[in-house]
This record gives structure tokens, C-alpha cells and sequence, in this order.
């Protein structure tokens, strides 16, 4: 089976707003496999991002790609993506491609939802749409990501690894070591490459706070525990991330003249990427 939990109308609109984009390099190293290294001004004909959310990696495509589909299994994160004149969206399981034909597409694009499939399912249709000897099936996801202030970053590991840890669904620690474990179940192993990309992300408190709301665990919880105690843990949480960085500025909360929710904080992470051409070796 697979898995959803990024569906709600709330949530979806959140999703939207505060989940961050993905880095030009990572784009860039998926064009240089596909075209084998060479460089060059085409672009590729055409691009399925699967489980697409509302366009974070689809909007990047759509730079190197003449057309992308974006599909989603969830209506609201369609009704909510990202527009552009060559992405068409449909609301469509990764595991069902029958809408296109075999040997039809240059490109699949699997951005950080891999752990959330059925693999066996979803494989099958790659090996069916995927062009032979040049369509390139592209899989990447996040690591542990770190705060620039180790006392925020303690924080922020108790509020994601200890409070929400019995929210979460267990499939989300897949990511932790980067697919590892669903690596076998891959195909075309023998075409291969991967890449790790650093990422840094500028943001505020305000804006982590926000993207910190898009987790499913955080859902999960306000489900489970009722909309005040939801309310409270943000609240609790948030405090103590801005007492960290008040600390640093040598002020306090009772300073009314600072806007805590703009105070400027860092992300950084590592994204790997893997690349894969569809051969006739799996």
C-alpha cells in the first residue's frame, strides 16, 4: 500500500506556503546524466514527477524540461500546486500509470517521497514507461537537517526525535539514511551514480515554525490529542527556540521592540541523489 498523510485542505494550503524548494544543483546534476555529460541547450521532452505535493521539485523541472506532469495522489495538494504554461497536474497514484503509454517518458523524478510507496507496484510501471536505453529515473531525499544555534538545535532534536516520535509514521526514518534499505529494490543498479548535495536554507523563525506545522507527525498529533494541546506544543516549542536565539543577541523576551518571528536563522542538510538509467540489466 501506499501511504497518505499530506491531504487535508489546512495542511495541503501550508504544504504549499512554507516547504522549501529544491537547490539548482540538484537539477543540474540530473540534466548532465541524462545527457550523458554533454553539454547542450535542449532540454528533456518530457518529465513525470510522481507524488509531486504542489509543485516543489515539479516547478524545478520545468526549467530543464519542454513538458512535465506533476501527479499527486491528494486532490487538495493538486488544487493547491504551483502553475506554469508546461506542468500539467493530475490527481493520480504513483503505482497506476496507465494513463501513458508504454515507453513513453524521459524522465521520473521521485523527491523525497520514495518510503512512501508501494515499491513493487510503483517499479513495475518505471520499467514500463520509462523510454529504453535513455529514460533516467531520478530519487532523492533529506537527511537530519541542523540548526546554526546547538541549543536551538538540541530543541529542535527533543520536539522532532523524542515528543513526536510515537506521531510519526515509521516509514519517515527511512530517510534518515538516505534509502539505504529500499536500494535493492531498485532497478537498472548497474547504471547507478549517486550524489550528495549540501543545502543551506536562510530562513526565520517565523518561516521554521510554519514549515515545522507541515510535518505529518505534527498533524498526526493534532488529530490524536485534540486542537489546545496542538496549540500549546507549538507554543512551548516556539518559545524555547526564540529564548536560544534572544540569548545570542544579549536580549531577552521581554523586549518589546524585537519581532521574534523575523529573527534570521540557518538550516543546512544534506540531499542525496540517485540516478538511474532504464538498460535492460535491473
Amino acid at each position: 500500500m501506499s501511504y497518505r498523510l499530506f491531504e487535508e485542505e489546512e495542511h495541503t494550503r501550508k504544504y504549499r506556503l512554507h516547504r522549501p524548494n529544491y537547490p539548482k544543483q540538484l537539477f543540474e546534476h540530473i540534466i548532465n546524466y541524462y545527457f550523458n555529460g554533454n553539454q547542450t541547450n535542449e532540454k528533456i521532452p518530457l518529465a513525470l514527477d510522481v507524488e509531486c505535493g504542489n509543485g516543489q521539485a515539479t516547478i524545478g523541472l520545468s526549467l530543464y524540461c519542454d513538458r512535465v506532469i506533476g501527479i499527486d495522489a491528494s486532490e487538495n495538494q493538486i488544487a493547491h500546486a504551483i502553475e506554469k504554461d508546461n506542468i500539467e497536474y493530475r490527481c493520480n497514484k504513483a503505482e497506476d500509470l496507465t494513463f501513458l503509454e508504454s515507453n513513453s517518458v524521459d524522465l521520473i523524478t521521485v523527491a523525497t517521497v520514495l518510503h512512501w510507496l508501494n515499491l513493487e507496484l510503483f517499479v513495475e510501471e518505471v520499467k514500463r514507461v520509462l523510454k529504453p536505453n535513455t529514460g533516467v529515473l531520478a530519487i532523492w531525499t533529506y537527511g537530519v537537517r541542523t540548526l546554526d544555534n546547538l541549543n536551538a538545535d538540541v530543541i529542535h532534536y527533543e520536539f522532532d526525535r523524542i515528543i513526536l516520535f510515537p506521531y510519526w509514521n515509521s516509514r519517515r526514518w527511512l530517510c534518515d539514511d538516505y534509502y539505504k534499505l529500499l536500494l535493492p529494490l531498485l532497478p537498472y543498479k548497474s547504471t547507478l551514480v549517486e550524489y550528495t548535495i549540501e543545502q543551506k536554507i536562510e530562513t526565520s523563525i517565523g518561516q521554521y515554525i510554519n514549515s515545522i506545522e507541515t510535518y505529518s507527525a505534527c498533524q498526526t498529533y493534532r488529530k490524536q490529542e485534540g486542537e489546545k494541546a496542538y496549540q500549546d506544543l507549538l507554543k512551548t516549542f516556539r518559545e524555547k527556540i526564540i529564548d536560544t536565539y534572544i540569548k545570542t543577541l544579549n536580549r531577552t523576551t521581554n523586549d518589546e521592540t524585537i519581532d521574534f518571528n523575523s529573527i534570521k536563522l540557518s538550516i543546512s542538510g544534506l540531499i542525496r541523489l540517485y540516478l538511474m538509467r532504464k538498460n535492460d540489466i535491473h
